[in-house]
């Protein structure tokens, strides 16, 4: 072949590359950079939330706190204790869901950190649905999005989640979310504690990648 040809070819090649890079590849760098942006700016509130969630779900599972609180003799708690335990589910599917609503391009995102929580938030929200942990704690993804839907609230055009003051106010709302997770609260049995087992689990990963420094919960955690 002609040495020009080649050196043609080449060329056209190489012009080729370059403006699908300059086309793709902006947009591409944009999307990594929102992203993180994203997960940065719910960091704190979804760390807390997980922290709160695995937190409860720990005591649960290991602390008899279901016994002692809700079906025990300490009567003068049990209010409380039900109360504060329906808010760490409900705020962590408000926080769950107002960064789904934010951003959808998580699930693009390359960098680690992006993509391992992506994946973590991904499994919490399968072993909530899955049905291998039998009917306790079951909840399907549409209702997971509706539940995180009704604890949203909107401030200064920023996403945010109820308060514990406001989740006591508007319970009635809440209540067809609310009614499924005290019942089995309530009668919790072996597949209901295998789920919440690998619930708390998941989240106490979420919380450790969140916080790797320690800087947030500066104390050991324990796996249930």
């Amino acid at each position: 072949m002609d040495a020009a040809i080649i050196i043609a070819i080449i060329a056209l090649v190489g012009s080729i590359l370059s403006a699908a890079a300059t086309v793709f590849l902006p947009p591409l760098l944009q999307s990594r950079s929102e992203a993180s942006k994203t997960l940065a700016s719910y960091r704190e509130p979804l760390l807390a939330a997980a922290y709160e969630l695995q937190a409860r779900l720990h005591n649960i599972l290991c602390n008899e706190f279901v016994e002692k609180y809700l079906v025990g003799d300490k009567a003068d708690k049990q209010d409380a204790a039900l109360q504060s335990t329906l808010y760490v589910f409900a705020q962590f599917f408000g926080w769950r869901e107002a960064i789904r609503r934010d951003v959808q391009l998580l699930r693009f995102a390359t960098e680690e950190e992006t993509r391992e929580v992506a994946r973590l938030l991904r499994d919490i929200t399968e072993t909530f649905l899955s049905e291998d942990y039998g009917p306790q704690f079951m909840i399907w993804r549409v209702e997971q999005r509706g539940f995180g839907e009704a604890m949203i609230v909107t401030a200064d055009s920023r996403l945010g989640c109820l308060g514990y003051a406001s989740f006591i106010e508007h319970a009635d709302r809440l209540e067809q979310w609310l009614t499924p997770i005290e019942r089995d609260l309530r009668s919790i049995g072996d597949d209901g504690r295998r789920r919440l087992t690998r619930l708390q689990n998941l989240l106490l990963e979420l919380v450790t990648k969140l916080d790797e420094n320690h800087t947030r919960y500066p104390f050991t955690m324990n796996a249930a």
